[in-house]
């Protein structure tokens, strides 16, 4: 994990600590790299075992940050 020091640029450390689609694609095998993406685009739902990579691969990336604590927060996109 990053510390601040006097050099450090808050715009250099925003976003660096996101589990996002670059990290997922280095950790999720491709057939979960594209099943999420498919679900992501055509809204079709992922199966159990997948869902359970993804979360898997989560968590240790957050253990790997150095992540003590851990909770996944999901949050519908419904439109509303």
């Amino acid at each position: 994990m990053k510390r601040m020091s006097t050099t450090t640029k808050l715009s250099d450390l925003f976003g660096s600590m996101v589990f996002n689609e670059d990290t997922m694609k280095e950790r999720l095998s491709s057939a979960s790299y594209e099943a999420w993406k498919k679900c992501v685009t055509d809204g079709t739902s992922l199966d159990i075992s997948t869902a359970n990579e993804i979360a898997q691969a989560m968590k240790q990336w957050a253990v790997e940050k150095g992540a003590t604590h851990y909770t996944h927060w999901f949050q519908p996109m419904t439109g509303v």
